[in-house]
């Protein structure tokens, strides 16, 4: 066996399998115009999950409390207007600082450059996704590798995609 997401026993690889439940996850998000889903897995454990939608106790945007989604502002711009906490941010919210070291988040698309650097301070170590590029990607990429943080994104388009390019760093002070 060998098609793409499963391994040589015909089983699904760990890869796919956390991608889908960040799939599944997603399904739960309340963004009118796109919904994302993150795990969180540690030693193949799943310690967290998120998806994006608004704050615990705000009126979600799909009750018409997001600005944003009642405007005609082009997908990928003007974020300041957006109510919704994005799916990575809420995965670490709900995990805790040992569940994330050098954990892997697994996510349903490249994350934007405000989670990156929610992802670069949380002891994550890997971030694993699926779901495309989006225009200035490269610069988001090239922060967290900076920062320590291997990436995978899933899309077919990496040349190497299983290059580990870690960078040792610090979590809380130790190596």
């Amino acid at each position: 066996m060998g098609g793409e997401g499963v391994d040589a026993t015909g089983r699904q690889t760990w890869d796919a399998y956390f991608l889908e439940l960040a799939r599944t996850t997603a399904t739960r998000a309340t963004c009118l115009r796109r919904k994302h889903g993150a795990v969180i897995v540690q030693e193949r454990r799943i310690v967290s999950t998120g998806y994006n939608g608004a704050p615990s106790g705000h009126p979600h945007c799909t009750e018409g409390a997001c600005p944003r989604a009642r405007s005609d502002t082009p997908q990928g711009h003007d974020y300041s207007q957006c109510i919704a906490i994005h799916a990575e941010a809420n995965a670490l919210l709900f995990s805790g600082p040992a569940e994330r070291a050098n954990a892997t988040l697994y996510c349903t698309g490249a994350p934007c450059f405000g989670c990156a650097k929610l992802i670069a301070n949380s002891g994550i170590g890997e971030v694993v996704a699926s779901g495309g590029r989006y225009d200035g990607w490269d610069r988001t990429r090239e922060f967290l590798l900076t920062s320590g943080v291997r990436v995978r994104l899933l899309d077919g388009l990496d040349h190497l995609p299983t290059l580990d390019l870690h960078v040792p760093h610090e979590v809380d002070g130790r190596p």
